[in-house]
């Protein structure tokens, strides 16, 4: 069994809960597919910590945005991108904590796009664009074929994606399914599997979302944490984006 996690956006209170409960699961290994920055108060704490803990960890839209420049963000997306670069971003002064800073964004602008096994892909975003690409419930209800269709191609048998911050699975029918809480793969039927987000569900659901396989099977996993913490550090910070708190509040 192994664990997948994915946008955590520098939510530490979340990032903890997720892990302490898949301490008690014991999964052979975290994959973490990416944006582990941008919106929360705690990017350098999660990044080290995904560092840590995670076997495998994808590069996300917002963490590549923080080393490279961040283009086609909103607003408030950019300005927090902007704000941790300033946090993590080297300062070349040789002392220990910038040695620090350097391991950190070698980290960063190392992490792959994509990783694939056993038939099964990890991507952010989608498998034709793996950084930027949204796939959502929408693109089924919308008839997106050729969207659809041209991802599904690229795929062995089952995808794995985040960047959406809303779990569920999109089958090779080209249905969108929110599972309660299992769903199982069948052999030879295509699935693009969105595991949710760790630091700001978007489902109108608060609680931090990560899935764990044991393959066949997928268990969609919501845990509650400490949001007011979180809450209160941006508060307290004075981030860049101050409508944040209110939207991890509601789950948007």
């Amino acid at each position: 069994m192994f664990a997948i996690i994915s946008d955590v956006h520098a939510n530490r209170e979340a990032l903890e809960t997720v892990l302490a409960e898949l301490d008690g699961l014991k999964p052979e290994r975290i994959v973490c597919l990416g944006d582990l920055v941008g919106y929360g108060p705690d990017p350098a704490w999660c990044v080290d910590t995904i560092r840590e803990r995670c076997q495998i960890v994808i590069g996300g839209n917002h963490d590549l945005a923080l080393v490279y420049g961040a283009r086609d963000f909103t607003e408030s997306a950019g300005a927090t991108v902007r704000y941790h670069r300033q946090i993590l971003m080297p300062r070349m002064d040789d002392s220990p904590q910038d040695e620090q800073r350097v391991q950190r964004w070698n980290f960063l602008k190392a992490l792959p796009h994509r990783h694939e096994e056993d038939g099964r892909l990890f991507v952010h975003g989608s498998p034709r664009n793996p950084v930027s690409e949204y796939l959502r419930e929408r693109d089924c209800k919308l008839g997106m074929m050729d969207k659809l269709s041209e991802n599904f191609a690229l795929i062995p048998w089952v995808c794995f994606v985040g960047h959406t911050h809303q779990p569920g699975v999109i089958t090779g029918d080209l249905d969108f399914i929110r599972p309660e809480a299992a769903y199982r793969v069948e052999e030879g039927k295509k699935v693009i599997i969105n595991v949710g987000s760790v630091g700001q569900p978007r489902d109108k659901d608060p609680r931090a979302s990560f899935v764990t396989v044991n393959w066949p099977e997928i268990q969609f996993l919501r845990v509650e944490y400490d949001l007011e913490t979180t809450v209160r550090k941006l508060e307290s910070t004075g981030g860049p984006d101050p409508n944040f708190p209110a939207r991890l509040r509601a789950g948007v």
